[in-house]
């Protein structure tokens, strides 16, 4: 739908302004869904916690017995995600048949 930048909002009828809105809503789902991390990105304790699907709590105590890769600047926790990926994955657990046919790498 086309409809004049230069027109009042209060001059659009009920259609065009719920059209109008549906487009401002999916203009800005689109622009959340580009919004993709890039791998070497830099994450703060809230948002690692929501990558690792965990708890807040749970990821301060990871980091407080050295188990989760972080850094700190001041007071702050950060984290890459590349480094929480490479966390997790080294937490993987071989199938049987793998293990058997030997296609695994060891530590």
């Amino acid at each position: 739908m086309n409809i004049d930048k230069n027109r009042p909002v209060y001059s659009l009828s009920v259609e065009e302004f719920i059209q109008l809105n549906k487009e401002i809503f999916s203009s800005i789902s689109e622009s959340k869904n580009n919004l993709t991390t890039p791998s070497g990105e830099i994450m703060n304790i809230e948002e690692a916690a929501v990558f690792l699907k965990m708890a807040k709590q749970t990821v301060y105590s990871l980091i407080s017995k050295s188990i989760l890769p972080y850094f700190k600047r001041g007071k702050r926790v950060f984290f890459r995600k590349e480094e929480l990926l490479s966390w997790l994955e080294k937490g993987r657990k071989y199938t049987k048949e793998e293990i058997q046919s030997g296609n695994f790498k060891l530590p």
